[in-house]
C-alpha cells in the first residue's frame, strides 16, 4: 500500500546559491496536473569540476507545480517518482542567479495505484498468506529485462531452480522434474500450452496479467496435479483510470494492445498478435529448393470485459484463443517430386468466467469456469498422422477467509472439477529418418478429475502455520484412481526477516493414453506421487540489496517408465538411447535436492539481480536397475542480469547464463550384425558422461522518447551477443564410431519498436 511518511530534517547553510529551478508535471494524454509527486533533483556536474553538492527533493502542489530552491550552479538531474507512474528523468542547466521553469510530463504505468498517496486507508484484516516458495514477477518490471523480448512468462525461464532447456524451447525443467509435471495456469484454471513455438512469447498479452507466479514446488492445497512447479497468469482486476494501448513491432511479430475505461465500472480490453516472419522470409526460403524448412507462424488474440461494483465485486468475462503451425518437407520416396510436406499444428479457443465476491465478516467467494477445445495435429507424409484433440470444461469454487485483525484463524475451501472429452491417434512410422517408433496407437474416453481442497490458516504473534488437504481423483470408463495429500506451511516474521518452510505431497494421474495401452498389457497405473520439502529465508541485507535463499528436496516414486519408443508431442528433443522400450508401469523413483540463491538490487534506475541454483536430481527407472542422472540434470545454473537506466531515456542492460552440460550415457563398445548388415551400440549401464557447459551473454539497448500524447520506444536485443558455439545435442555416428554435436543459435539480435498511447 502506497504510504508517505513525513519526516522533518533540519540543515545548516553554510552559503546559499541563487539558481532556482520552478516546473509543472502534467499526466501524458490527459494533461491533467499530477500532485503529490517527488521530485529528486540530483548533481551531475558542477562548471569547476569540484565534488558536487548535495541533493534536493520537494513535492508537487495541488497544481502540478514544484520549486526547488538555492541549487549550485551546473548540471542537475530531475528524477519525478510517484505511485503507479513511470519514473521519469530530465536534465536542466542552471546558472548562478538564474531562475528556471520547466513543464514535464509523467506516464501512466499501473492505473490503478494512480491517486492512491494521501487516502486515508483502514486495515481490517490480512491477505491470506503467500507461498512460501512463491516468486512473482510483474510485467512493468520485466518489460525491459534483457534476453526476454519484454515477454513476463519467459521471464520464469531464469528463475532459481529452472533448469536451461535445449534450444530455449518453451519448456520449463523445475527443481528435476520432467517437462510434463509443470502445470501452467490462468488465474486459477489450467491452460493447455503457454508459450507459442520455440518460447518466443506468451499465448497471453502480458499487457493483461497483474503478474506471474511462480510456485518452483512445495505449494498450498490450491494447486495440485502436478509433480514440478505451477506458473500461474494472474489477469489484472483493476480499471483503468483512462484508456491506455500500445502497437508493437519486432523482427518476428506484431502485437496491438488497447484498454477502453466504459463508464465509472467497467472496461473492454482487445489483444491481438501474429507473427510474421513465415510472410517476410517465407518467399526467399521458397526460391532456394536446397531449403525444406518453413518458418513457424502463431497468431493469438484475447477479448475481455471487466465490471467492478461498489461493493467490491469483480466479473470478468473473456475470450482467448492461439494458434501455432509449422510446415517442413520431408523425404517421401513414394511421392513423384520424392518429397512431401509435413504439417504441426497446436491451437485452443477458450472461453473464461471469472467472478469474485465480497460477502462480509472477512469472506471472499470466487468462482471460476473456463471451456474450450483443443487440439494438436501434425501430418507426415500421405497417409501418416497424429493428433490430440480434447473438449474440456474446468470449474472452480472458492470460498476464502483472512485472518481478522486480532483473530487467530481464517479458512480456504475449495471445489476443483474438470471435465476432459479426449481423443488420440498416432500412426506415424518416423521422423526423417531419426527415429522410429511402434505400433500405431489410438484411442478416446471422458475423463474426469474431480478435486477438493481445504486449509486452515492459524495466526500467533509473528507465526503463522497453514495446515491443508487436498483430495483428487481420475475416472475412466471402469478405472478410477484417488490420492489424498496433506501439506503444511510456516512462515516467520522476524523484524525484516521472513523465515518459511513447507512439507507435503503432490500427486500426478497418467495420461488416457498410458492408461489404454496398460489395460492392453494387462497392467494397471495409479497415479505419480512426491514428497517435497523446501524452506526459505528473505531479508535485506542493506540499502537496496535483498537476499532470497531456499534448500529443497524432492522424493519421487511411482514414476510411468515405458515406452520411449512411442510417438509423442513435445517441444523436447528426442530422448536419447539407450531406450527403455518395456511396458508402462509405476517402477520410476527418483530424487531432487539442491539450495536456490537469488540476490536482488533495486533503485530509481538501477535494477540487477544475481540467481545461482546448485542442485543434484537422480533416477532409478526399473526396481534392481543403477541409479542414473536425471536427463536434465545441471548441477550449478548461474544468471546475472541487469538493466540500468541512463539520461535522455535510454536504457542498457544485459544477462549472462551459464549451466552445466546434460548428461548422457555414453557409448561403451559397438558389435556388427551380420545378419541386418548394421552396427549396434553397446551402452554404459548410467548416464556418466555430460555435455559440454553451456553460456551465452545477452545485451539490450532501447530508447523512449516521451511526446505529448504517444510514448515512443525502440529496442536492440541480442541473443548470444558473443556468438558462442553451445552443444545443445549428441547424435551418434552410424557406426556409433563418434559422437556428433548439434550447435544451438549462433549470434541472434532482434530490433523491435513500440508506441504506447
Amino acid at each position: 500500500v502506497p504510504a508517505r511518511v513525513r519526516v522533518a530534517c533540519h540543515f545548516t547553510l553554510d552559503a546559499a546559491p541563487t539558481a532556482v529551478v520552478t516546473g509543472r508535471l502534467r499526466e501524458s494524454g490527459t494533461r491533467r496536473p499530477v500532485d503529490a509527486v517527488t521530485v529528486l533533483a540530483e548533481p551531475v556536474r558542477t562548471p569547476d569540476g569540484t565534488e558536487p553538492p548535495p541533493g534536493r527533493s520537494t513535492t508537487t502542489d495541488a497544481d502540478g507545480r514544484f520549486e526547488l530552491r538555492d541549487l549550485a550552479p551546473g548540471t542537475w538531474r530531475l528524477v519525478a517518482t510517484a505511485p503507479g507512474y513511470r519514473t521519469e528523468e530530465w536534465t536542466v542547466e542552471v546558472a548562478d542567479g538564474e531562475a528556471v521553469d520547466v513543464e514535464l510530463w509523467l506516464t501512466v504505468d499501473k492505473p490503478w495505484l494512480v491517486g492512491a498517496v494521501g487516502e486515508e486507508l483502514e486495515v481490517i484484516g490480512y491477505r491470506l498468506p503467500p507461498e512460501v516458495t512463491a516468486r512473482r514477477l510483474e510485467a512493468g518490471e520485466i518489460r525491459t529485462m534483457p534476453g526476454t523480448g519484454g515477454d513476463i512468462v519467459r521471464a520464469v525461464q531464469t528463475a532459481p531452480g529452472v533448469a536451461r532447456t535445449p534450444f530455449g524451447t518453451g519448456m520449463l525443467l523445475v527443481r528435476g522434474a520432467p517437462p510434463d509435471a509443470t502445470g501452467f495456469y490462468l488465474d486459477g484454471l489450467p491452460l493447455p500450452i503457454v508459450f507459442h513455438f520455440g518460447g518466443l512469447a506468451t499465448v497471453l498479452s502480458s499487457d493483461l496479467l497483474e503478474e506471474v507466479q511462480f510456485l518452483p514446488g512445495a505449494c498450498g492445497v490450491r494447486h495440485g496435479r502436478h509433480l514440478g512447479g505451477v506458473v500461474d497468469l494472474v489477469t489484472a482486476e483493476h480499471l483503468p483510470e483512462r484508456s491506455r494501448g500500445h502497437a508493437s513491432l519486432d523482427v518476428f511479430q506484431a502485437s496491438l494492445f488497447h484498454e477502453q475505461r466504459v463508464g465509472d465500472h467497467a472496461s473492454v480490453t482487445l489483444a491481438a498478435r501474429r507473427s510474421y516472419i513465415d510472410a517476410v522470409l517465407g518467399p526467399v526460403v521458397d526460391a532456394d529448393p536446397r531449403y525444406s524448412v518453413r518458418l513457424p507462424a502463431f497468431t493469438d488474440g484475447q477479448v475481455r470485459l471487466l465490471r467492478r461494483s461498489d461493493r467490491g465485486s469483480t466479473v470478468q468475462a473473456m475470450l482467448l484463443a492461439s494458434d501455432d503451425r509449422f510446415t517442413y518437407a520431408e523425404t517421401d520416396p513414394d511421392s513423384a517430386t520424392g518429397t512431401s510436406e509435413a504439417l504441426v499444428r497446436i491451437g485452443f479457443v477458450k472461453g473464461q468466467l471469472r467472478w469474485r465476491q465480497v460477502l462480509g465478516r472477512g469472506w471472499e467467494s470466487e468462482l471460476l469456469f473456463m471451456a474450450g477445445p483443443e487440439e494438436t495435429r501434425a501430418e507426415y507424409l500421405q497417409d501418416e498422422e497424429a493428433y490430440e484433440t480434447v473438449e474440456r470444461e474446468d470449474l472452480r469454487v472458492e470460498l476464502t477467509r483472512a485472518v481478522p485483525d486480532g483473530g487467530l484463524a481464517g479458512w480456504r475451501f475449495g471445489l476443483d472439477l474438470e471435465s476432459a472429452r479426449e481423443r488420440f491417434a498416432y500412426q506415424v512410422d518416423g521422423i526423417g529418418g531419426l527415429l522410429t517408433f511402434s505400433d500405431d496407437e489410438a484411442g478416446s474416453g471422458l475423463v474426469l478429475r474431480p478435486g477438493a481442497y481445504a486449509e486452515l490458516i492459524a495466526r500467533r504473534g509473528p507465526v503463522d502455520a497453514i495446515v491443508g488437504l487436498r483430495g483428487d481423483a481420475m475416472v475412466v470408463d471402469r478405472y478410477s484412481a484417488s490420492a489424498v495429500d496433506p501439506r503444511l506451511r510456516l512462515r516467520v516474521v522476524a523484524g525484516s526477516t521472513v523465515v518459511g518452510a513447507s512439507v507435503g505431497r503432490t500427486s500426478q494421474f497418467p495420461l488416457l493414453r498410458e492408461l489404454r495401452t496398460a489395460e492392453e498389457e494387462g497392467g494397471q497405473l495409479g497415479p505419480e506421487s512426491a514428497i517435497q520439502a523446501a524452506v526459505r529465508v528473505e531479508r535485506p541485507l542493506w540499502a537496496d540489496l535483498h537476499l532470497d535463499a531456499t534448500v529443497y528436496a524432492s522424493w519421487l516414486s511411482d514414476l510411468v517408465v515405458g515406452h520411449d519408443d512411442r510417438f509423442e508431442f513435445t517441444l523436447a528433443p528426442p530422448p536419447m538411447a539407450p531406450y527403455d522400450t518395456g511396458p508402462y508401469a509405476n517402477d520410476g523413483t527418483g530424487r531432487s535436492y539442491g539450495l536456490e540463491l537469488l540476490l536482488v538490487h533495486r533503485s530509481v534506475r538501477t535494477t540487477a539481480s544475481l540467481a545461482a541454483t546448485l542442485s543434484r536430481s537422480t533416477r532409478v527407472d526399473r526396481p534392481g536397475q543403477p541409479t542414473t542422472l536425471f536427463e536434465y540434470d545441471q548441477p550449478v545454473i548461474l544468471t546475472a542480469m541487469g538493466s540500468h537506466l541512463l539520461a535522455a531515456g535510454w536504457r542498457v542492460g544485459g544477462r549472462f547464463r551459464f549451466t552445466s552440460g546434460n548428461p548422457y550415457t555414453p557409448v561403451a563398445n559397438r558389435i556388427y550384425d551380420l545378419d541386418e548388415q548394421a552396427w549396434l551400440p553397446v551402452f554404459d549401464p548410467a548416464r556418466t558422461e555430460r555435455m559440454p557447459p553451456w553460456w551465452a551473454l545477452d545485451l539490450r539497448v532501447d530508447k523512449t522518447w516521451r511526446l505529448r500524447h504517444v510514448e515512443l520506444r525502440a529496442y536492440l536485443d541480442v541473443q548470444n551477443a558473443t556468438n558462442h558455439r553451445n552443444v545443445e545435442l549428441l547424435n551418434f555416428a552410424p557406426d556409433y564410431s563418434e559422437t556428433i554435436p548439434v550447435y544451438g543459435l549462433p549470434v541472434l539480435p532482434t530490433w523491435g519498436l513500440e508506441a504506447a498511447w
